[in-house]
């Protein structure tokens, strides 16, 4: 099932709310159910079906087209040459495809790695800088009240310890 719930944003900068004149306006994001990934492959809504399609209705298009030429004209296989491609520039042609796909996929992945990489080094340089003012800040209490002190840093380290731990 699909569900609509709003969220702020467009759909370039997701966390920045869309402005048109005066108001806010709010944009509609799709959340899928994923129960099961049968239903979810085969679903009549959503983006899978249609470009799943999309790919082979042009495929089938041009194989039926070949096939009829073929009934039609008895010798158009031969005449155009199609007979004259040999199996070995096939497995050629699809196994550059193939190692051309896999490569963009894989850039993209690493692109993404070194992405989350990066914010997630970024994340932990501003945790380390608000801890590092947090205990700046608390010096000049640390004369007057030297044990809430350090109950309070102690307890603002564990704190930022425990919020850097699901990002190792």
């Amino acid at each position: 099932q699909v569900s609509l719930k709003g969220c702020w944003g467009t759909s370039h900068s997701p966390s920045k709310p869309a402005v048109h004149g005066r108001r806010l306006h709010f944009q509609r994001m799709i959340e899928y159910r994923e129960d099961w990934l049968i239903t979810l492959l085969f679903r009549l809504q959503g983006p899978i079906l249609f470009r799943a399609a999309s790919f082979a209705t042009f495929s089938t298009a041009l194989t039926v087209l070949v096939l009829y030429l073929d009934d039609w004209s008895p010798g158009f296989r031969t005449d155009s040459g199609l007979i004259d491609v040999s199996e070995s520039q096939i497995w050629t042609a699809v196994s550059a495809v193939l190692m051309l796909l896999l490569g963009a996929r894989t850039w993209q992945a690493l692109s993404r790695f070194w992405d989350g990489t990066g914010l997630l080094h970024m994340m932990r340089g501003e945790w380390y800088d608000s801890v590092s003012c947090l205990v700046a800040f608390s010096r000049s209490a640390k004369a007057t009240r030297p044990a809430e002190v350090l109950e309070f840093r102690h307890t603002l380290v564990r704190l930022m310890r425990s919020c850097s731990r699901p990002g190792m």
